[in-house]
């Protein structure tokens, strides 16, 4: 392949080794660029792992036994392998958000650059899930997460290596027992299983394993004896996980293992003339500009509103020639730079890269552009999650800061007349605008309310330990505080079905699911709750759910008009999702004397459409919660409904 070079590489070269990157980096470009087709893609991370523990494990340990080990040069190679393309991506992944994206867009963008360029992006994705996340199509360095997770196992692998080599271990029997331990110890503790790096280690350490393995044993002749078993095998680990959406332990394993003994045969037999195919071996010597960069098109691409599956070819061609000439003009330079200075150079420019995105993540964004200041940002604006009025009352009451995620108060004492506002994010989406309404009729306002979890007051099964823990403590402080008056605002029929308008639903590779079981008895029970303590329960019917990103509805700097023309839904499609969810709950509270029904369609919606623009205004921070220009407009109208004005 003369017209593609070969980087320095710090073991012989292998073509078929290159070849398996190249199906790994292909199984990922076809899964985001076409989920449903194929689902199966994302294994191709899987693959990756196993591989770069293969390889890291072999240069250190080969290195050992040479004598000729050392941590400086360790990474020093690390740094020159990874910052120089990452820098590129990650720096006009910036400049593009500068250009293009709103304000609370590029808020976004800045805290995932300082994360991605400091590799600890699995960790921000963690803190960031939850009602108030945007899908993960819209997040261009979302896949930035498997990068973090490899270099912080790069942090203590060498050193764990050189403790097991000084101490004069069996080498492949101690780290199969650092594989069996960092496999079992993430499924006891209370972690992330898909972005957490230690659910991720074991997957690295299975490749050290494989090495280990390798290294020790001839395997060379029984291996290739059954290779077609291992084919079939590595065959049969990517269809198992064919629709899988979620992390499941077992198909991992299953498929970490076939790659792992795909790695043996590839190893101990280079000869393998499909993995060495041109085309193969093509995209795995820029499988990691291919990796860093597609993602980012896919992202702006599905930002800015393009049919992504339509566009597939073209933004695969982009992304590889962009690959290409990374790999040319980029990464084989740096891999041929040895200094210590270069690396130290390197190791600057990214911590200058974290300081400047921070920067546009403290200033939101940026907000004072010269190319975007007529944008409203106030329509994304978002209030804290607690104040020092709910925090103080609530402190006093249970002792200590609660796990809840939103407690706000206007007042700093609850005494009568006052509602208590209960619900999930939805309730504290609209808290600011309902406290002012309230305040107008002499009643005072408390919100607690938690993330994607509608206030049971019990659960048969349905909900996960802490979450049950949430919804205690609010209905402790409920006992403490005995309101008369309680008003419940949440999200309604994507926890009774899976029925739902989710952001991008089609494309978004990251779903989740929201439908809780039993959701009506739990619901039936809960009123009863309110009926025998002689409260007054409010239950608001949500707002309609968009299914699109407001954003779509504003005009983007250099764009001539907004993505979407019609900011609108058929009403008949909204009324069609939720007509059997609004029966079972009047259903339901026709039973109980305390519960009263609220519904504020009317005043997102006519005849035909509900709007997610009014009077000229956008209504909707996202798909489903209301900004506070569409708070104030459903508050006026609850109020309207409790004072009967």
């Amino acid at each position: 392949m003369n017209f593609l070079p070969i980087v320095n590489h710090s073991l012989a070269y292998n073509r078929a080794i290159d070849g398996l990157r190249g199906i790994a980096i292909l199984l990922v470009l076809l899964f985001h660029l076409f989920p449903k087709q194929f689902s199966f893609g994302y294994v191709g991370v899987d693959i990756f792992f196993v591989l770069s523990g293969f390889l890291i494990t072999q240069i250190i340990y080969t290195k050992l036994k040479s004598n000729t080990f050392s941590f400086a040069e360790f990474y020093r190679n690390r740094v020159r392998r990874i910052f120089p393309a990452m820098l590129i991506v990650l720096a006009s992944t910036l400049l593009i958000g500068y250009l293009f994206l709103f304000p609370n867009e590029l808020t976004v963008l800045g805290r995932h650059v300082q994360s991605s360029s400091l590799f600890y992006q699995n960790f921000r994705l963690i803190s960031e899930a939850g009602y108030w996340d945007k899908a993960s199509t819209l997040k261009p360095l979302l896949h930035f997460w498997s990068l973090s997770v490899e270099e912080q196992f790069y942090l203590f692998w060498p050193i764990l290596i050189l403790i097991l080599y000084r101490l004069r271990l069996n080498f492949t029997l101690a780290l199969s027992v650092v594989f069996l331990v960092l496999l079992i110890l993430p499924q006891f503790a209370d972690i992330d299983h898909f972005y957490h790096s230690l659910s991720r280690f074991w997957e690295l350490c299975l490749g050290g394993v494989v090495f280990a393995i390798t290294d020790k044993y001839d395997v060379s002749k029984k291996i290739h004896q059954f290779r077609f078993v291992v084919y079939l095998l590595f065959i049969a680990a990517i269809g198992f996980s064919y629709e899988n959406n979620s992390f499941d332990l077992f198909k991992t394993l299953f498929m970490t293992i076939s790659a792992g003994l795909l790695i043996a045969l590839l190893v101990s037999n280079q000869n393998q003339k499909f993995f060495s195919i041109y085309p193969l071996v093509f995209l795995g010597l820029i499988s990691f500009p291919l990796y860093l960069w597609h993602y980012v098109i896919i992202g702006y691409a599905h930002i800015f509103g393009f049919d992504v599956k339509s566009l597939g070819f073209w933004i695969a061609l982009v992304s590889v020639v962009l690959a290409y000439l990374t790999y040319i003009f980029v990464e084989i330079k740096a891999r041929g730079q040895n200094s210590y200075y270069f690396t130290f150079f390197l190791i600057v420019i990214v911590l200058t890269l974290a300081a400047i995105s921070h920067h546009v993540y403290k200033t939101k964004g940026l907000a004072d552009r010269w190319h975007i200041k007529s944008i409203k940002n106030t329509y994304f604006d978002r209030a804290p999650f607690k104040d020092a009025n709910g925090t103080k009352i609530i402190e006093d009451i249970v002792g200590g800061n609660p796990n809840i995620s939103h407690i706000r108060a206007n007042t700093k004492i609850m005494q009568e007349p006052f509602f208590v506002l209960i619900g999930d994010s939805h309730a504290y989406s609209i808290y600011d605008a309902l406290s002012v309404e309230f305040l107008k009729q002499g009643y005072r306002t408390l919100c607690i309310s938690n993330n994607s979890i509608p206030p049971f007051i019990k659960t048969v099964g349905s909900l996960d330990k802490k979450t049950k823990e949430k919804n205690k403590t609010i209905y402790q402080i409920l006992e403490q505080i005995k309101p008369k008056k309680v008003i419940w605002v949440s999200r309604g029929q994507i926890y009774a079905t899976k029925s739902s308008f989710l952001l991008n639903e089609k494309n978004d590779t990251n779903k989740r699911s929201f439908q809780i079981a039993n959701f009506y008895d739990n619901l039936e029970v809960t009123f009863q709750y309110f009926d025998q303590n002689n409260i007054e329960l409010y239950f608001v019917l949500e707002n309609p759910e968009m299914g699109f990103s407001p954003e779509e509805c504003l005009k983007r700097p250099f764009f001539k008009y907004p993505y979407r023309s019609n900011c609108s839904i058929p009403k008949a499609s909204y009324l069609k999702r939720q007509e059997i969810f609004i029966y079972n709950i009047k259903e339901i509270a026709s039973k109980h004397k305390n519960i009263k029904i609220i519904d504020t369609q009317n005043v997102f919606c006519d005849k035909k459409e509900c709007h997610a623009i009014i009077n000229e205004k956008l209504v909707y921070f996202d798909d489903n919660h209301l900004n506070f220009e569409g708070a104030k407009i459903q508050a006026n109208e609850i109020v309207r409904q409790i004072f009967k004005l």
